[in-house]
């Protein structure tokens, strides 16, 4: 919960610096954060398989297994962390023009991503290391990491966009440099605290071997396509609101949006990920019925942190909106979204952290399968219904955010409740 909470308060200082260059500054780094965020989708397979499977091996007190799973997983992430930030550099900037995006804010997009993208490497090691020490039990260590990545990501964003203390003045690219910059600082926090611990050899990549990368991206790699599908429904979703009305507008307000919000989910991610390893060291030691009160239990809680928090930010909306704009048009649409998206914040709390749990067991494939229906049989299609078929504009595509996360909420749970869960292999 406290590495949530200094992750939204990252995304907030994030968004108020960047938000001081304009409207098209904001909707540019909007648009390379989730692109960005897309070449992680892979690094979230490591890291989950390496979550479920290390899990199971400290409820079953297998020690040797546990060893060869978390060096394979950290290897997995150096390798693929290469590749794809090569591919990267090859593929994003040309999926940017995909967004539709107006003359100035598409070059901001790709000055941004040109300097964050070096930061890829860090984002999946640091993302397979988290996986081995949430599976451990231990989420303090990931939380100092997060700690120190966020100290460095707004004490750059100072410096390097407004050019304090003698620095030049780089604007976009500044805050490009910060975000890597800050995936550095907190990838070698987090091998350093493996590496200085009790558990020293657990921090030594090992080779890759093709048995360990079977078993460990079988359960990762619909974890991986669950972020993919969100991603790339993003882009869509955030295509559509560049062709409404509002434009440019309604683009700036999305991450906007996303950055206050994030007040109530990101404790969601939080109780995920608890009930992810809980739910798997349960199993590990064959409580079945235990891990089935882990998962709701998490649940619950998260309903309740995420329910109180969206009513702060929905009474507080226009003061959120105003911490990262003065433009009238994007303040009034940012308002808007919190408050229509408060309403379903209960039943996503449910959807993120069952889903969670659902991956600490192994079982992410349904937990793919139902991302896949809220995001693209639901939300992409319903925003195109009701920004322009029914002529709601930006706010049409703000209800269909709102409805297809309370779909969402209400299939993870019917698929909880199922327990197919209980009986896969890791």
């Amino acid at each position: 919960m406290a590495a949530s909470v200094v992750q939204s308060a990252n995304s907030f200082l994030d968004r108020m610096f960047v938000g001081r260059l304009g409207a098209e500054a904001l909707a540019g780094v909007g648009v390379g954060s989730q692109l960005l965020f897309l070449t992680m989708a892979l690094a979230m397979a490591v890291s989950t398989g390496a979550t479920a499977i290390v899990a199971r091996m400290v409820g079953a007190n297998d020690r040797e297994s546990l060893r060869h799973a978390a060096r394979q997983a950290t290897g997995i992430a150096c390798v693929l962390g290469v590749a794809f930030t090569l591919l990267g550099y090859l593929l994003l900037p040309q999926i940017i023009r995909w967004y539709g995006l107006e003359a100035g804010a598409d070059a901001q997009a790709r000055q941004f991503l040109s300097l964050a993208l070096l930061g890829a490497p860090a984002s999946f090691l640091m993302m397979g290391l988290s996986g081995t020490f949430r599976g451990l039990g231990d989420t303090r260590s990931p939380m100092y990491a997060s700690i120190v990545a966020t100290v460095v990501h707004i004490v750059g964003d100072y410096l390097l966009i407004f050019g304090k203390l003698g620095l030049p003045a780089l604007g976009i690219r500044g805050a490009g440099i910060a975000m890597a910059l800050s995936l550095w600082a907190g990838a070698g926090m987090l091998w350093a605290q493996l590496w200085f611990s009790a558990r020293r050899e657990l921090a030594v990549p090992a080779l890759p071997v093709w048995s360990w990368w079977k078993r460990i991206l079988r359960i990762g790699l619909p974890a991986s396509a669950r972020t993919f599908i969100y991603t790339t429904s993003s882009v869509m979703f955030t295509g559509i609101l560049a062709a409404t009305a509002a434009g440019t507008a309604a683009v700036a307000a999305l991450p906007i949006g996303l950055t206050a919000e994030s007040i109530a989910f990101m404790p969601g991610f939080a109780f995920a990920i608890a009930a992810s390893a809980l739910v798997g060291q349960a199993l590990g030691a064959k409580n079945e019925r235990l891990a089935e009160r882990f998962g709701w239990t998490a649940a619950w809680q998260s309903c309740a942190v995420m329910t109180t928090m969206a009513v702060v930010f929905y009474v507080f909306a226009e003061q959120f909106a105003g911490l990262f704009t003065t433009d009238p048009q994007v303040k009034a649409l940012a308002v808007a979204y919190l408050r229509i998206n408060a309403i379903t914040e209960p039943l996503l709390a449910f959807g993120m952290t069952l889903a969670g749990a659902l991956q600490g067991a192994g079982d992410s494939l349904k937990a793919m399968a139902a991302t896949f229906l809220t995001q693209w049989v639901v939300r992409v299609p319903l925003a195109y219904l009701l920004a322009f078929g029914l002529g709601w504009d930006a706010h049409g595509a703000w209800w269909a955010m709102a409805l297809s996360s309370g779909f969402s909420g209400l299939l993870m749970m019917a698929l909880f409740k199922h327990g197919g869960w209980k009986r896969v292999k890791v």
